[in-house]
C-alpha cells in the first residue's frame, strides 16, 4: 500500500539509513509518494528509512533476489554512496539462492 506524503523527499540531500547496517546514506531523491511498511506482505521487509520524516525508502524480499529503493542510486555522475545496490542486483541474479535477508530494528533519534 502507498500513501501520498505531505510534501514529499524532494532534492540531492536527502538522508537515507540502510537498515541492514544501520549507515546512513546521502540520496537524491524526487518523490511525493512512499511505501507503508506496516502494510508489506510478510515476505517483504523495508531495507532503507528516510532519517527525516521515518518514510520508507527501500523494500527486499526475504528470500528471493528482489529489492527496490524509492531514490536515485547513482552508480555513476554523482555520488556513488549506493552504488553496491548494482553489485547486490548483479550478484541476486547470479546466485539466485542466496542467503534469507536481515536487517537491524532502527528508529528516528528524538
Amino acid at each position: 500500500k502507498t500513501y501520498k506524503m505531505k510534501f514529499g523527499n524532494r532534492g540531492m540531500n536527502q538522508p537515507c539509513v540502510g537498515l541492514r547496517t544501520t549507515r546512513c546514506y546521502i540520496t537524491p531523491q524526487n518523490h511525493g509518494y512512499a511505501v507503508d511498511s506496516a502494510s508489506l506482505p510478510a515476505e517483504w521487509t523495508p531495507l532503507m528509512v528516510n532519517a527525516n520524516d521515518g518514510s520508507n525508502e527501500g523494500i527486499i524480499h526475504q528470500t528471493r533476489p528482489w529489492f527496490s529503493v524509492q531514490f536515485h542510486p547513482e552508480a555513476c555522475g554523482g555520488p556513488t554512496d549506493t552504488a553496491f545496490l548494482f553489485h547486490n542486483f548483479v550478484y541476486s541474479v547470479s546466485h539466485p539462492f542466496r542467503a534469507n535477508v536481515t536487517t537491524i530494528p532502527y528508529s528516528l533519534p528524538i
